[in-house]
């Protein structure tokens, strides 16, 4: 298994409110993570990394060899409650950072498994077999109307209001979290991403770029495209390869 990452500004934004974390666990288990903050610039960068600090720090506490699937499931979820407490709490006790918030998607990869755990609408897609596949719903209200049949996923993509999302990690005392469990196959491309780059380059264009190239040269190539398709917000991949 092979993980890379690569965050990037983007061509309007001041400052990169976007996180990812990449580690290395016992017998070939790892962990992938994506945030990407909100709440102003102070409020967004505080959020995310707090996420990243202790989503990771609670998987690498818990995280064994033995585990389980069961308890590998827990500890996802537990991993983003306690990131969830750790935000909220740090907001109420400075006004400044009032009302911040982070997305988070995470994959604890073990045992030829995937273990998914997932809040907003930063990403998780499955490159399998020539086609690129998103696993993960937006948890906002542009896919609400997408659900309703009142927008194409393709309108979606640029729609306006496209930045407005129903669930964050941090913004209330407790969060739902989405889990899924994903069985690996050899030669399994995942790719874990914040919406400066799923809402400015299509599922066409991303599938390509996973087809044809190394992994580092694919991180590289996907932000690249963002930026050329506007960079309008910070750009994160995570890609993994089992």
């Amino acid at each position: 298994m092979k993980i890379v990452g690569k965050t990037d500004v983007g061509m309007v934004r001041d400052t990169n409110q976007d996180a990812f974390k990449i580690l290395a666990l016992g017998q070939g288990a790892g962990l992938a993570l994506v945030c990407d903050g909100m709440g102003g610039a102070q409020g967004g960068d505080t959020a995310s990394y707090i996420a990243k600090k202790v989503i990771a720090e609670t998987i690498q506490e818990k995280y064994c060899d033995t585990m389980g699937a069961e308890a590998a499931k827990i500890l996802v979820r537990e991993s983003v409650l306690q990131a969830n407490h750790a935000i909220y709490q740090t907001a109420r006790e400075d006004a400044e950072l009032a009302g911040m918030g982070t997305t988070v998607v995470l994959a604890l990869l073990y045992q030829n498994h995937a273990y998914v755990a997932h809040v907003g609408d930063s990403r998780l897609y499955r490159y399998r077999d020539h086609q690129l596949t998103q696993l993960t719903r937006d948890h906002s209200y542009i896919q609400e109307m997408v659900d309703r049949g009142e927008l194409s996923p393709d309108q979606a993509r640029v729609h306006p209001d496209r930045n407005f999302i129903t669930r964050a990690v941090g913004v209330q005392w407790d969060v739902e979290i989405d889990l899924h469990v994903l069985e690996l196959e050899p030669g399994d491309r995942l790719l874990l991403c914040t919406d400066g780059l799923s809402s400015t380059c299509t599922d066409e264009q991303i599938g390509e770029v996973l087809s044809q190239n190394p992994l580092e040269e694919s991180a590289e190539i996907l932000v690249r495209l963002a930026n050329q398709g506007g960079g309008h917000d910070n750009i994160t991949v995570v890609i993994v390869e089992s």
